[in-house]
């Protein structure tokens, strides 16, 4: 990517304000910037556990055991996301005689536009999962409820960064020309 598109620069800086040394996939940095990506969503998943552990742990001795089901599926679904991240494929491999294709600016907007919104869903997780903490902590609102919709956010946190591999596929293989 020689030039940033003017369409996909809040993207970009929308990441920015997450991740220090993101810069959207500039030649040259593909592979730090994928890396970089990949390592905030598991963090921000393991945060999420981290909130939810706590609350398991508290329900649990406090043998409130609808709760404590209910935050043990969802940090199973943090360690799905977790592994489904850690197992995916890593993007733009390109050697000059490979049968790869060099990415569009168009396939560099995509998946940076992708990237951002797999980053808000996780970090609304973060934040459902810290509000039903602080639910528990005041007797204020339904923290079951609250740990069912972070179990939701990250199932589809998980679904949406599946995607991501669609995007790279369509790097993997170069046209043959007839």
């Amino acid at each position: 990517m020689i030039g940033t598109p003017l369409d996909v620069l809040p993207y970009i800086r929308g990441v920015q304000l997450v991740l220090t040394g993101y810069n959207g996939y500039t030649k040259g940095s593909r592979f730090e910037n994928d890396k970089i990506i990949r390592e905030e969503i598991t963090r921000a998943g393991t945060r999420v556990r981290s909130h939810v552990q706590n609350i398991f742990d508290l329900q649990f001795k406090e043998e409130n055991f609808e709760l404590a089901r209910a935050a043990k599926q969802c940090m199973e679904e943090c360690d799905y996301l977790i592994e489904d991240i850690a197992k995916s494929a890593s993007g733009m491999e390109h050697a000059f005689l490979s049968g790869q294709r060099s990415p569009s600016n168009k396939d560099l907007k995509k998946l940076i536009k992708h990237d951002h919104e797999v980053i808000e869903m996780v970090t609304k997780a973060i934040n459902l999962a810290n509000s039903s903490e602080h639910s528990i902590a005041t007797s204020e609102g339904d923290p079951k409820q609250l740990i069912m919709q972070t179990t939701q956010m990250l199932s589809s946190c998980r679904g949406f960064y599946g995607a991501r591999a669609k995007i790279l596929a369509g790097l993997k293989q170069k046209e043959v020309k007839k």
